[in-house]
């Protein structure tokens, strides 16, 4: 099956090391790096290209991995990321095998979350103070990669988390209605409580019992140190000392 995608990326005038084992591919002339997208890692705005954990299988240094860290470095010196979607007929997310592939490469926007490379099919509006913006920079100063919570940025999960807790902080109970009127109406942060590590690939959030709504103020108290995230309870905890 490989060859059908080497012959997909040489129609577009696309190379890579090694056809047998690559994850990516770069087009020089037109500046382009193009990754396959695996249908059981896509879902409708987003694909998971690539992620640290990949890096090694059963102890043993996966060779697509490392070109494909390469590849990801030309975006940061004007190059566009294209994906294309590929089937998996193993029936194993562990050993996938590829099937029918996709005919097309279609232009994404990379973001890296939590460990993993993301293809998204838009450049979605966040609020500024939901973003945190990693040190790596593209080579135009005015975009950058967008390090976020995956499960915090999901429009319906956000919707029914609001609807189902009410659009108050679970934390220090600040209501924007109450204190804005009808211009804070519906406005507050949702957090993720489910530590990432503990996730699976397999992994659906559920509104009512993993997400909770939070002000700026303690969403941003929460996530202030990465390697010591606070829980609900001890953010109370330290609002009440």
């Amino acid at each position: 099956m490989f060859l059908k995608k080497q012959h997909l990326m040489e129609s577009i005038g696309a190379e890579c090391n090694n056809w047998r084992n690559n994850w990516s591919y770069v087009q020089h002339q037109k500046k382009m790096v193009i990754f396959g997208a695996w249908d059981y890692q896509t879902d409708n705005d987003k694909a998971l290209i690539l992620h640290k954990d990949w890096q090694t299988k059963d102890g043993r240094k996966q060779p697509g991995y490392t070109e494909a860290i390469k590849h990801i470095e030309f975006l940061k010196q004007g190059y566009e990321l294209y994906t294309f979607s590929q089937e998996n007929i193993s029936g194993d997310d562990e050993n996938p095998k590829v099937g029918t592939i996709g005919q097309d490469v279609e232009r994404r926007v990379l973001k890296f979350i939590d460990g993993g490379w993301y293809a998204y099919k838009d450049d979605y509006l966040y609020l500024p103070d939901e973003i945190e913006y990693s040190e790596l920079k593209y080579h135009e100063g005015s975009r950058k990669l967008i390090q976020v919570n995956a499960y915090e940025r999901n429009r319906d999960a956000r919707e029914k988390c609001i609807k189902i807790h009410g659009a108050i902080c679970k934390a220090c109970g600040f209501d924007f209605e109450r204190t804005y009127g009808e211009h804070g109406k519906g406005f507050i942060h949702v957090h993720h409580i489910v530590p990432i590590s503990l996730i699976g690939k397999r992994y659906v959030v559920n509104p009512e019992t993993d997400l909770i709504p939070l002000c700026p103020n303690c969403h941003a108290m929460v996530h202030r140190y990465k390697d010591n995230e606070l829980g609900l309870d001890a953010l109370k905890a330290l609002i009440l000392s």
